[in-house]
């Protein structure tokens, strides 16, 4: 049997539901049926870690944060899209975070970084020893994009991080988030400084220009990430979405960090647009 999408929003929902006796079952109903494929492996771990949560015994022997690579050189955490995206809209059309999920060791990763949220404490421990890794520990800055997929769930998700942010004033902290209705809560709190938040598109919030208004005045905000569906045909890209957005913009060429000759833009005080195609 393939580890199909069906299976893996099955894993998500449980998850989403919390109903953790749920999951174990079925994960033990279908790591059977995966019986001699590659997938087998990783689901085996998966449910270890679900019967050690369970058991409130972790063994904390695994990885929270990906180290970065030539897309993206920077580290980084992720979560499971849509289902901890508080303000997802038509972007669940198009969520490229989906794409991951085909590499079924960043899907339980994802999974797992998701349940951990209720146990922040192992992620202050594992952020604790990743930066004080030897390819850290002597950096004047290190680079961290928050939620390369997934999103602020919870108001007591963003003020973990936002107080782990503010002990690690080195780090500089990114990330792009629609979860405007939980950031509107927090429009009179003591932000950490080495934050910076890009405003995406495609939320179930982009009618109400009021509360886009207030996110943008946040003093967190860098500015807008705006995602555009470009026609096959399009041949400047560029040039079609300064026409379509009415307004200045910085295309993403991708590749994290080479945007500009200043460093990754998304990470910055430049207020300028930065637009990327619907990928």
């Amino acid at each position: 049997m393939k580890f199909t999408n069906s299976i893996k929003w099955n894993i998500a929902h449980h998850i989403k539901n919390n109903n953790l006796s749920k999951l174990q079952t079925y994960l033990e109903s279908i790591v059977i049926k995966l019986e001699g494929t590659d997938n087998i492996r990783h689901t085996l771990k998966f449910i270890d870690f679900v019967k050690d949560y369970q058991s409130n015994s972790i063994k904390n022997n695994f990885n929270v944060f990906k180290i970065g690579n030539s897309k993206l050189p920077f580290l980084n955490f992720s979560t499971l899209p849509i289902i901890t995206c508080e303000g997802s809209g038509d972007c669940e059309k198009y969520c490229y975070s989906l794409k991951a999920w085909r590499y079924p060791a960043s899907f339980y990763l994802q999974a797992r970084n998701t349940l951990l949220m209720d146990k922040f404490n192992i992620i202050e421990d594992q952020f604790n020893k990743v930066i004080n890794l030897h390819k850290f520990r002597k950096l004047d800055k290190i680079d961290f994009r928050l939620y390369v997929d997934g999103d602020f769930k919870t108001l007591k998700d963003c003020l973990n991080w936002f107080n782990l942010m503010k002990v690690h004033p080195k780090v500089k902290f990114y990330g792009y988030s629609k979860s405007f209705g939980i950031l509107n809560r927090l429009k009179n709190y003591d932000f950490p400084s080495n934050y910076k938040l890009n405003i995406s598109n495609g939320s179930k919030y982009d009618s109400n220009l009021e509360l886009l208004q207030v996110i943008q005045n946040l003093p967190i905000t860098r500015g807008k990430f705006t995602a555009v569906n470009i026609p096959k045909e399009t041949k400047q890209i560029g040039k079609y979405m300064r026409n379509l957005l009415g307004e200045k913009i910085i295309p993403c060429p991708t590749d994290c960090g080479t945007c500009s000759s200043i460093g990754h833009l998304c990470g910055s005080d430049i207020k300028t647009v930065i637009a990327i195609p619907i990928h």
